[in-house]
């Protein structure tokens, strides 16, 4: 199976503090490569922790009030995407996540695929 689980913000969008989310701006160059992965024939699932801190993690109501929005964007900015799955747990300001099948935007611009399953070991 040939799945690519992205994040969503300042992975797909860029950062700037000043912008709602409806109007954050796509990271052109991930944007790119993602429709490259898609073209290969990878799902595309997007997962992410918006709003899990606004709504204390109602997963409820995030579907209901964050979910039209970002498909609304996904679709403005003609991403690809298969699922979406929000409520990911927040690390908070000073934490971060651990997974051994994860990388940084800047490796997912960087590497091939073939490139990334060597960077984690990953046997096809």
């Amino acid at each position: 199976m040939k799945r690519l689980i992205m994040d969503l913000d300042d992975t797909l969008t860029l950062t700037d503090a000043s912008k709602s989310y409806s109007e954050k701006k796509p990271n052109i160059e991930v944007v790119e490569k993602l429709r490259e992965y898609k073209q290969a024939g990878f799902e595309i699932v997007i997962q992410t922790a918006r709003n899990v801190r606004t709504y204390n993690g109602n997963v409820g109501k995030i579907n209901a009030n964050t979910l039209p929005v970002i498909i609304d964007w996904l679709r403005k900015h003609d991403i690809p995407f298969d699922e979406i799955y929000v409520g990911k747990p927040w690390c908070g300001t000073e934490g971060f996540y651990v997974d051994d099948k994860a990388i940084r935007p800047d490796e997912f611009l960087k590497y091939s695929s073939e490139e990334i399953r060597k960077l984690l070991n990953i046997d096809n």
